[in-house]
């Protein structure tokens, strides 16, 4: 019986140790294998990141655009001020500053 308890334990020793160089032969293995899961799982990543820029970007735009056309009515209102004050009282009536009001302005004809 001596043995045969010898015998399995040597059997048990021998399975376990090449099961174990089975693993690190594996482990090296997939070392050596590129990922295509990870790859994947990068570009992925990658898409998502530049997808949550789009809206930011466009929002941007969209402001950028505003401001501009925004900046175009108040010189356009400006100029037209300018323009029917120059008909009404002629060209020299006040002097022009940049923050001007014609209402403290006397005309003498």
């Amino acid at each position: 019986m001596c043995d045969v308890q010898q015998l399995l334990c040597d059997l048990g020793q021998t399975f376990n140790k090449f099961k174990e160089l089975r693993r690190i032969e594996l482990l090296k293995v997939l070392g050596q294998v590129r990922c295509c899961e990870c790859g994947h799982r990068q570009r992925m990543l990658r898409a998502r990141e530049r997808a949550g820029k789009w809206p930011s970007r466009t929002l941007q735009l969209l402001t950028a655009c505003f401001i501009l056309m925004l900046a175009l009515l108040i010189c356009w209102l400006h100029l037209a001020r300018r323009f029917n004050h120059a008909q009404t009282h002629g060209s020299g009536g006040c002097p022009p500053t940049l923050f001007y009001t014609y209402t403290d302005c006397d005309v003498y004809v």
